[in-house]
Parts: structure tokens; C-alpha cells; sequence
């Protein structure tokens, strides 16, 4: 088998029966293209929703529905769905992690698949990701070492940009509209992957409930020696936010998920030290600015207060999060 999409469904039925639309289009591009959707406990009759829209729509020849009972999160929902896909469709040759708020338009699967087999050094590439506006979404970005998060905590990056804005994590400074290059990491809303390196490595980090696991697969990726590419060859459309929205996770969950995972990167990524030291960095750094706009909001207006509110819950999160760091 050429490649085999995983694509996980919390609670999307209408998104993912769109994603999986988009797919049909372009099934001729790679030859053998299988399709597993794994549901991650939905319990909102999104499971039934999509395996009807599979027969309906006589996917069934390259499209399965695989569930889960519970929730595993994105890590492990997508690590079941490439258990459940490789056990019907074994060995695929490339591996496409693919979110199930996206289209992928014309020309996308093929122009990754020819890049991929035109060098064997990449282990994991994406490609231009479009919001649904049409503007470009980043998801090609630094990754986010000890010293590079100091640097960025400081603001040194956007202060003294000339002698500092390397260390932006955004990456900016160059054309992603037009410009192919090895990146520090992948978002993961679509990662074209090497089959033999998941054979290799594993996919990824289940540990990792929701955000963070494709920075550390990257940077798995980067140490067993293949290099991360971000290539404008082809395009989706990733609408954001599916899974994520608050009508399906809270957002004071969202935001428990993004520190905790902030933490947990640094750990798996560079050592219990490093966890540690980033920690320590965001528990001076926001203590400072909280002590500083509590000052200013004794003179102050609501924008100082507002800023109080936000410094204070991040304070508080990262507080939490001491175990982590």
C-alpha cells in the first residue's frame, strides 16, 4: 500500500464526512490510497454519522471506521487508528496524520508522495496550510529549546530583532508561500510520514493528551537522524479548531492541556533539567509582569485590569504545574 490517512473524529461527523468527500476527489493522485477513521469516543453518534456516510457515499472499498470507547486524545487516537488501518491494510509505505477539520485540494497527496520518494532523507514533511479565510497558517515552526524559550520570555526577539530574532519561534523571515526548507517542527494537522520510520521510531507520544505531541515527534524525527521539510507544493485548508472549540472542551481544559504540555515537552524533549529551568524561567517572568501591571493598576484602566486577569491565570497555571516542570 502507497499511504494510508489517519484521521481522528471527536464529536466533527459533518467535518470529517467533508474531509473524507475532499479525499475521494483526489484518490487518484497516489495509487492504493487507504483511509482509516478512528472515533475517539465520541458518545454523540458521530461513529454511526460517519460509518453510514461511508456506505452511503461506497467509500467502504478504501475507507474504514475504526472507534474507541473512551477519549484518548490526540496522541493515542491516533496511534489506535494506525493500528486499526496497518491491521486491514498492512505496511503502507507513507503514513498521513490528517485532521479532520481539513480539505485537501488538487495535486496535495501527489506532490508530497514525489517529494518524498525523491529524497529519502525526510522522515516527515507538510505542506501549505491555508486558514479558512484563505490566509496562511503557520505550522512550520523553531523548536522550542531551553535557551529559545529564555530568549523569547525576555522579548528579546521582538525588542532587539537584529540581534535576537533568531530565536523567534514563529520562524518568520522567509516565504512560505513559495519557499520549500527543513523546519524544527510540523504542526500536526497534516504530517506525511515515512512508513518505515514509524516501523522505527513509533508514531506518536501517547503520554501527550492534547498539544505538544508534534513538537516532540519532531523532534524524534530530527534524532533518529531525517529531517523535518515544510514544502508549498501542495495545499489543504485546515478550518481550526473542530475538536477544540468550546462546545466540545472547556476552555479552562484547553488551556490546562497547553501548559501542562509546554512543560512535558521540554521534559521528554531535553531532560528533567531542562522542564526545570523553562519552569523557573515562567514563574519569574510572569511574576515580574504580574507585581508590574498590579502597580499600573492602581492608576491604571480597564485595559490594565484585563491584563491583570490574564497574567494572573497564567501565573496560576504555571503554579500548577510545578510536578510537570
Amino acid at each position: 500500500m502507497s499511504l494510508l490517512i489517519v484521521i481522528v473524529n471527536y464529536r466533527t461527523p459533518e467535518l470529517t464526512t467533508a474531509c473524507l468527500a475532499s479525499l475521494s476527489q483526489v484518490r487518484d493522485e497516489v495509487s492504493n490510497m487507504k483511509v482509516v477513521v478512528i472515533d475517539n469516543g465520541s458518545s454523540d453518534g458521530s461513529a454511526d454519522a460517519i460509518d453510514t456516510a461511508i456506505k452511503n457515499a461506497d467509500w467502504g472499498e478504501w475507507a474504514m471506521l475504526a472507534r474507541s470507547d473512551t477519549n484518548l486524545g490526540f496522541a493515542a487516537g491516533n496511534n489506535a487508528g494506525l493500528k486499526s488501518g496497518t491491521e486491514r491494510w498492512p505496511n503502507p509505505k507513507y503514513v498521513l496524520l490528517l485532521n479532520s477539520d481539513t480539505v485537501v485540494h488538487r495535486n496535495c497527496l501527489q506532490r508530497c508522495y514525489d517529494v518524498m520518494e525523491a529524497d529519502t532523507t525526510i522522515g516527515v514533511m507538510s505542506c501549505k496550510v491555508l486558514n479558512k479565510d484563505g490566509s496562511l497558517q503557520n505550522v512550520a515552526r523553531l523548536l522550542p529549546n531551553p535557551l529559545i524559550h529564555l530568549i523569547c520570555s525576555l522579548g528579546l526577539p521582538w525588542r532587539w530583532r537584529g540581534a535576537f530574532g533568531w530565536a523567534d519561534t514563529e520562524d518568520t523571515g522567509w516565504d512560505r508561500q513559495s519557499e520549500a526548507r527543513d523546519v524544527g517542527w510540523l504542526g500536526g494537522a497534516f504530517l506525511f510520514i515515512r512508513g518505515d520510520l514509524v516501523k522505527k521510531i513509533g508514531l506518536l507520544d501517547d503520554s501527550f493528551f492534547f498539544y505538544g505531541e508534534d513538537i516532540e515527534f519532531s523532534h524524534r524525527i530530527w534524532r533518529a537522524g531525517y529531517r523535518v521539510h515544510y514544502h508549498p507544493g501542495g495545499t489543504i485548508t485546515h478550518y481550526g479548531g473542530g475538536s477544540s472549540d468550546p462546545v466540545r472542551i472547556t476552555q479552562g481544559k484547553r488551556s490546562s492541556y497547553m501548559w501542562a504540555s509546554r512543560y512535558q515537552v521540554q521534559r521528554q524533549c531535553y531532560g528533567r533539567l531542562a522542564a526545570r529551568f523553562v519552569w523557573l524561567v515562567d514563574v519569574v517572568t510572569y511574576g515580574l509582569r504580574s507585581g508590574v501591571v498590579n502597580c499600573m493598576c492602581v492608576w491604571g484602566g480597564e485595559k490594565a485590569r484585563e491584563k491583570r486577569a490574564i497574567l494572573a491565570t497564567s501565573l496560576q497555571m504555571v503554579l500548577r504545574n510545578w510536578k510537570n516542570g
